[in-house]
Formats: C-alpha cells, sequence, structure tokens
C-alpha cells in the first residue's frame, strides 16, 4: 500500500505544492507567522500609547487647572525658584 502511495504521480504533485506553498511562495505561511507576530506587537504598542495619551492629556488637565500642581512640577523638574530663596541640588554618585 505504501509503495502505491509513494508512486502515485497526484501525491508528488500535492506534496511539491504544499512546500511550495509553505516556504517559498510570496504567501508563505512563514511571512503569515512574520505578519501575526508584528501585527501582534502593533496591538500592544497602540494599546500602550493609547494609555500613555490619556495619562499625558490629564496630567496637562491638571496643570492648567491647578495652580499648585504647576508650581511642584515647575520646582520638581525645572528647578524654578522664588526671587527670595536659595536652590541648593544634592547629587548622589
Amino acid at each position: 500500500m505504501k509503495k502505491k502511495i509513494f508512486k502515485n504521480k497526484y501525491f508528488w504533485i500535492s506534496f511539491l505544492f504544499l512546500i511550495w506553498m509553505s516556504f517559498f511562495d510570496t504567501n508563505s505561511l512563514e511571512l503569515h507567522w512574520k505578519f501575526k507576530k508584528n501585527l501582534n506587537q502593533m496591538i500592544l504598542d497602540r494599546d500602550f500609547l493609547k494609555e500613555k495619551i490619556l495619562s499625558e492629556g490629564n496630567h496637562l488637565k491638571k496643570l492648567n487647572t491647578d495652580s499648585k500642581y504647576l508650581e511642584k512640577v515647575a520646582r520638581e523638574k525645572f528647578y524654578m525658584k522664588k526671587e527670595d530663596e536659595d536652590l541648593f541640588l544634592v547629587v548622589y554618585k
């Protein structure tokens, strides 16, 4: 029975067709796997960036409405000070 299958030309044609479609064709399975992996990574990046946009929007809204928060951010990030203050930076090595 096995010898008949291997002597069958339709079996070999089908086998070669599957090999060709799996590895060598422009729409190969390998290419589809790479695209699916890339698509999943892009979806994760999109979700991360959407969350980042929301958090930055909330941060901007808070900066525009709350003057004490604005002063806090200016002092911490940009080392701003009032005219009658002295500012000392402690640098840890």
